[in-house]
Parts: structure tokens; C-alpha cells; sequence
């Protein structure tokens, strides 16, 4: 099994939707820190969510992405690149075992995890109502494929979050009906590699 391949398609988003990770931030502190993985969920069909992303949106307020979304057949959907920073989650922390984690890099909003986040998110199952608790759950093709581009990303387990997990407001519950121990036990399969690098540009902004 751990030689599994999914299928793998490339559909950027519009450039007003996502920017640079920075490796300082407002205050000139670093902000160059250890990656997470955040996971998603969708809440619409996957189609509905890749051709908002790929519009133009010139308002902040309704610029948003995912580096990656894996829909229900599992196939695994590019959107953002990996060295970039994608607008998964507003006002967020991260609280690791040591502090809270969040970066703030535009002065009308309040820190976030996006500048060290990765962002992946799974398709909702269809014909659920977005604000249900759970639903059916996700796909064990979804589960698989989740663990294998994680295992690629070679995040460590205790930086692996969830949206509902790191957002402020404690207003969003994704990913629903999200299983853990099938995820752990598929990412156990794979060998951890750093084939996706989460970090900033050399460019120092």
C-alpha cells in the first residue's frame, strides 16, 4: 500500500487569492516558524470551491484558498504552491506545546497561522448542510491520500491540526465527522519525506 498513487491534478488560484509567506513580521520579529499542517473541510463540492478560488477578488475580505484539496474520489487537487502562502484561516493560533503560534502580516487584520501553515482540505460529502455537526465522514480514498501528501510534507504529527482546532472565534467545526485513527494509521504506512517544502521564499520581504 505504501506505494499508492492518486491521482493528481494542478488548478491554481487567481494570484489575488493567496501571497508570499514573510520571514519577518510587523514588528521586524522572525516569523520563519516550524510548519503545520492545518486540514479542512470544503463545505461545498469540491468543483464549487476550486472556481472561487481561481476568480479575481479584489476586497481582502473575500480572498481565500487551500494549498491542496483532496476530493471524494481521493484525487489530490493543487491549488496554491507549497512555498506560498495560502489564505486558509483568518484569525488563528496555533498552540503548540510550548506557546501560542500565529503571525501577523497586515495590519488590519490579527495574527494567523497562514505565514507557517499548510492548508489542505477535504471535499465535504455531498448534499450536507453546512452547519450540521457531522455528516457521513470522508472516504478512506480521501483518508489515504490525506496521509500520503502529508507523509510528503514530513510535518511531525504534533503540528497537525485542524481549522476548527486553530480558529479564534471557535466559530468553525472542520473537518466534521473527521476520523484520526484512520488517518494515523494510513500516514503510518507511508515514509516521511520533505518532497513538499512549506516555507518562505529566499526573497526576504
Amino acid at each position: 500500500m505504501s506505494n499508492y498513487q492518486p491521482k493528481e491534478v494542478i488548478a491554481l488560484a487567481d494570484a489575488s487569492n493567496y501571497g508570499d509567506r514573510y520571514l519577518k513580521d510587523l514588528t521586524g520579529n522572525s516569523a520563519n516558524l516550524p510548519p503545520i499542517i492545518v486540514v479542512h473541510e470544503t463545505r461545498e463540492l469540491a468543483d464549487s470551491i476550486i472556481s472561487y478560488f481561481q476568480e479575481f477578488h479584489p476586497n481582502e475580505s473575500d480572498q481565500a484558498s487551500y494549498h491542496t484539496l483532496i476530493k471524494i474520489d481521493g484525487t489530490v487537487v493543487y491549488i496554491v504552491p507549497p512555498d506560498k502562502r495560502a489564505f486558509g484561516s483568518g484569525n488563528s493560533v496555533f498552540i503548540s506545546s510550548s506557546s501560542q503560534e500565529a503571525v501577523q502580516t497586515n495590519p488590519k487584520y490579527a495574527g494567523s497561522v497562514n505565514n507557517f501553515a499548510y492548508h489542505l482540505a477535504l471535499e465535504t460529502p455531498a448534499n450536507v448542510p453546512p452547519n450540521v455537526y457531522f455528516h457521513s465522514g470522508y472516504t478512506e480514498a480521501q483518508y489515504q491520500s490525506l496521509a500520503w501528501i502529508v507523509a510528503k510534507t514530513n510535518v511531525p504529527l504534533e503540528r497537525i491540526t485542524t481549522n476548527g482546532t486553530v480558529a479564534r472565534s471557535r466559530s468553525r467545526i472542520d473537518p466534521r465527522s473527521f476520523n484520526s485513527f484512520i488517518f494515523r494509521r494510513f500516514l503510518s504506512i507511508y515514509p516521511k519525506t520533505q518532497e513538499i517544502f512549506i516555507g518562505c521564499s529566499e526573497i526576504e520581504r
